[in-house]
């Protein structure tokens, strides 16, 4: 709904004496909005508001969003939406997905092995293990296409449109288990009017850089584009026992994209799609006891991992989508189809004899969903939309862990779970907008969610108490079945269940616009968070069921622009009430997931845009939140964790990022960048919320200095993580070393050459 003047006098009063109070509220205001209008023909969008390239007019372009399945700007519309242009992540040096968080309050997604299976966290709900078959309360979305694989949810972004962060349950339009939020990465669609971009870089570690894209018009009626990426380095340390690398990536991925339009009211968009990764010699790690279990040195940072090692990581997708859109008079229609396969195998292994315990899993997923809406045209006072999706997904599962023969301080052992998993969801949905009265917009939906779940999982292995004898036959093949024979060998875990749950969710706003530049937002929310299994039950104590998670959401927000648009300053704050919260503790040997009864979280979040001159543009992000379990019994054997904070919720996420351009004449310039993420203290574990289960505040930031040639050429130089921080992604307990702390990437410098054309 556009700002009706509703008079001169109240025109004559726009807010412009209170700029000092619009900078007060900067730094605790999130650039919020919930979009609505058609999802197809957004490729002209400006890019984010950190983007270098805006307009150099005054104000710039205005950021446009399609989180809610309409074209509209993000200014204008009322729910938590931080939107993150592809061409300012590039330049922020931001090429993984889960990167992405550190420049939106109070999310994160940190991962422990390379670029996979990120840890997302939305305002303090999210993931802590997150396994095979289990269900992130984040939903991660490529071009509209639930991705429910948390190993395949730390993809490369590259060829990027913009990514959406919407905060908050997302009971209607997003309904898929998204009780804390979702994300969307929209990738660059073809056009008729040809373009691309290239980049190569070169860093410390061997580390390398290939990415790029080029498309333009076949005809006049169909446009192609084509994007690939491919990222290699030596490894991030060295294995002084053998020498082989530790941390070492390669990653290759490509999309390929169709654009047809035949007529002027319909057109298709496909878009094929692959990845492969490879991670060898796991993630660097350190153990924080000093021994481990046998009485030998534990490795203690980067330098000296002399025990870890023959371990390794491959994940392979392939994935195809449709978009269909008609215009039907002055209805839209919009089918999206999607279809992934993945292929994941993991191997962690020791090469000393002291340290002999495997484990291996594999992961074979198959994915489709369909998508149906129904638009209205977005102009008057009514608008609404309606709609269908299907989503299937079927999983096998295969874990093993293995103490091989002649492993010092060990008794050899042997335990082998396989799963099979299957889930159907369905949903109906509905979202109408009304606007009563000038400038005040009712806004309601609703959602009907149909899951039915089956798993089939049973586990082998060495008996309860060690009895009975245990023979290898394969120490290469561990994991195999057929590698092992015994008295020993007996069923540990078996469940073979079928489950449904039925739940309604929905959503209601109000949103009025005082002028153009200011408005204000209340929201009230009701999410979804589907139950499941505890896939990696390994004794039948494990085994377990759990429901559905739900969570009530209060949220109000003002959203506004100053100086004809030179400063954006939005805020909201939440207050958010779950129930039967999905938590997995970790109590050694095992692992287990389970529902917590009650918990909330309450915070402020902010976003401040400002470009107080033509040639400097400031970003700033700032969350506050606070976390607690509020029943929480029997969270492990005889303890009662109520009270205790929810997992990965630190209480203060902030962001800073800059950049200036000097003119040097004749088209010439130098641009310096830099920005920086802020999180303080957390925990690890929800069970255990003392050290070394934490992690201290950390800063986290990348720089960059650019020379632009006039022919779009740009020769950079640049660092990732600039102070070198070795902060955990996370740690565990273990049982060989007490504890293993995951240590991020290490410091990078580098140089980069790229053009666009």
């Amino acid at each position: 709904m556009a700002f009706r003047e509703p008079s001169p006098f109240l025109l004559a009063h726009r807010i412009g004496g209170t700029s000092v109070f619009a900078l007060a509220l900067a730094l605790c205001a999130p650039a919020h909005a919930e979009a609505t209008a058609d999802g197809a023909g957004a490729e002209n969008l400006a890019d984010d508001a950190g983007s270098t390239d805006a307009a150099d007019d005054a104000g710039g372009s205005a950021i446009l969003v399609t989180a809610q399945k309409r074209t509209q700007s993000v200014q204008d519309v009322p729910a938590s939406v931080v939107a993150l242009g592809g061409d300012a992540l590039r330049d922020r040096l931001i090429t993984r997905a889960s990167d992405i968080s550190r420049f939106v309050p109070s999310f994160s997604a940190d991962t422990s092995v390379g670029n996979l299976t990120p840890r997302w966290y939305l305002r303090g709900i999210g993931n802590s293990v997150p396994g095979n078959g289990q269900t992130s309360p984040v939903g991660i979305y490529q071009d509209e296409v639930y991705l429910g694989i948390p190993v395949a949810q730390g993809f490369p972004i590259y060829d990027l449109e913009r990514v959406e962060v919407l905060s908050g349950p997302q009971g209607t339009l997003w309904g898929k288990n998204t009780t804390a939020g979702a994300v969307n990465f929209i990738s660059r669609k073809p056009a008729f009017d040809a373009s691309g971009y290239a980049r190569a870089e070169y860093g410390s570690y061997g580390s390398t850089l290939l990415e790029g894209a080029w498309g333009g018009p076949l005809s006049d009626k169909v446009a192609v584009r084509f994007a690939g990426h491919f990222r290699d380095d030596d490894g991030f340390a060295t294995n002084q026992h053998d020498g082989t690398p530790m941390g070492k990536n390669r990653e290759a991925a490509a999309r390929f994209s169709v654009l047809a339009k035949p007529t002027d009211t319909f057109e298709a968009l496909l878009r094929v799609q692959y990845r492969d990764y490879k991670n060898v010699g796991d993630i660097i790690y350190q153990g924080v006891n000093a021994t481990d279990s046998a009485g030998f040195a534990v490795p203690q940072g980067y330098r000296n991992n002399s025990s870890f090692g023959n371990s390794g990581q491959d994940l392979r997708q392939r994935g195809v989508q449709l978009n269909l859109d008609w215009d039907v008079g002055d209805l839209h229609l919009t089918s999206i189809s999607g279809y992934n396969e993945f292929k994941h195998r993991s191997e962690l292994g020791t090469q000393v004899n002291h340290e002999g315990t495997h484990t291996y899993s594999s992961l074979d997923a198959n994915v489709f969903s369909q998508e149906l809406r129904l638009a209205s045209p977005d102009a008057g006072r009514l608008k609404w939309i309606i709609g269908a999706h299907y989503y299937y997904e079927k999983l096998d599962s295969e874990a093993a862990t293995a103490v091989l023969p002649n492993t010092v301080g060990l008794r050899t052992s042997w335990t082998n779970t396989q799963f099979t998993q299957t889930n159907n969801s369905y949903g109906l949905f509905a979202n109408v907008t009304y606007e009563p009265l000038d400038n005040l917009e009712i806004i309601v939906g609703g959602r009907y969610t149909w899951e039915d779940k089956a798993i089939d999982l049973d586990t082998i292995g060495t008996a309860t108490g060690g009895t009975g004898t245990l023979t290898y036959l394969d120490t290469v093949a561990f994991w195999s079945r057929n590698s092992v024979t015994g008295t020993g060998i007996a069923t540990r875990s078996a469940q073979d269940t079928k489950r449904n749950w039925r739940a309604f969710t929905y959503d209601a706003t109000a949103k009025y616009n005082f002028t153009r530049d200011l408005n204000v937002y209340a929201r009230y929310a009701k999410g979804f968070r589907s139950g499941g299994f505890n896939t990696g039950a390994t004794v039948q104590t494990q085994v377990a069921t759990v429901d559905p998670e739900y969570v009530k959401s209060y949220e109000i927000g003002l959203k506004s622009e100053w100086f004809g648009g030179r400063l954006s300053a939005n805020f909201a704050a939440f207050y958010n009430d779950y129930s039967d919260i999905q938590v997995t503790v970790i109590q050694l040997p095992l692992s287990q997931l389970s529902n917590a009864g009650k918990g909330w979280s309450k915070g402020i979040e902010g976003v401040l845009t400002a470009r107080p001159v033509d040639a400097l543009h400031l970003t700033g992000t700032l969350g506050l939140l606070d976390t607690k379990y509020t029943e929480f019994p029997n969270c492990k054997a005889g303890v009662d964790c109520s009270g205790n904070q929810f997992v990965r919720a630190p209480h203060v996420t902030a962001s800073v990022a800059g950049d200036y351009t000097f003119e040097l004449g004749n088209g010439h310039r130098i641009v310096a960048e830099t920005n920086w993420s802020y999180r303080s203290h957390l925990y690890f574990n929800a069970g255990t919320q003392t050290a070394p289960l934490e992690q201290g505040p950390k800063w986290l930031g990348n720089a960059a200095l650019s020379w632009k040639l006039p022919n779009d050429i740009k020769f950079s130089i640049f660092a990732r993580n600039v102070t070198n921080s070795h902060a955990a992604s996370t740690i565990i307990p273990s049982a060989n070393f007490g504890y293993i702390k995951y240590i991020i990437e290490p410091r990078v410098w580098g140089g980069a050459v790229s053009v666009n054309f």
